[in-house]
């Protein structure tokens, strides 16, 4: 019951922004997605949060690089402050590394368990600073994930998430105001030790760009190697 509650949520969160966006031409593309992060306690009640992601698509690549501190409000409920910073190489201008985006970030971060569901609710506030740009753009987002082992290999774990993007102003030369983008994940963990995991699986992202005559649907390879010493 626990589980089906879970994709139903997900499944919630697929069809809304689909449903809030006018249908337009998409172009699709293959990506290489692949994370890894590190978190655990500095002194109780606060702790850090470490990542790098880089992404390779045959136009460009970019990495993020995130870090960010937090607090333990309650025993699944956290708070947290960080910073990003993005830098982008274009594939077809000699490899040239093009200006970056900055960007601050906070975040709520609610965990609770239900038996072995494993459930993750996270919704981030971004101020992003963009190239080409003289004005912030704020931007909302909201991810939800959830994850079970299988009875016969408890080491083995399915995985599933979605996370919807939301522009909250319109910048000029940049992001304009109302849905922006949604991320659904589907995949598998396996638990490597106490404190390390892998996750692999097939990510779907489509993309709203009003400046452009088409959207953009990518359908990419995600791997993540996660450390948790908290």
């Amino acid at each position: 019951m626990r589980s089906r509650t879970l994709l139903a949520l997900v499944g919630l969160l697929l069809v809304i922004p689909a449903s809030a966006v006018e249908a337009r031409p998409v172009s699709s593309e293959a990506q290489l997605w692949y994370t890894v992060s590190a978190q655990g306690n500095i002194a109780e009640p606060f702790a850090y949060y470490l990542e790098a992601q880089p992404r390779v698509s045959e136009q460009d690549g970019r990495v993020i690089f995130r870090s960010a501190a937090g607090v333990r409000a309650l025993q699944d409920l956290s708070f947290w402050l960080g910073y990003a910073w993005i830098p982008i190489w274009n594939w077809t201008e000699g490899q040239a590394l093009r200006q970056g985006e900055s960007r601050w970030f906070q975040q709520a971060l609610f965990t609770p368990r239900f038996g072995e569901l494993k459930t993750t609710a996270r919704a981030r506030l971004e101020q992003r600073f963009l190239p080409g740009t003289t004005e912030v753009s704020h931007r909302a987002r909201l991810m939800l994930r959830g994850s079970y082992p299988l009875a016969s290999e408890p080491r083995l774990s399915f995985i599933v998430w979605d996370e919807a993007f939301f522009h909250l102003n319109t910048v000029e030369g940049g992001p304009q105001r109302g849905f922006d983008m949604n991320r659904a994940f589907v995949g598998a963990g396996w638990k490597l030790g106490a404190h390390s995991s892998i996750e692999v699986g097939y990510l779907n992202a489509y993309v709203r760009r009003p400046s452009s005559r088409t959207d953009q649907l990518i359908h990419a390879l995600a791997v993540s190697t996660p450390f948790n010493f908290m």
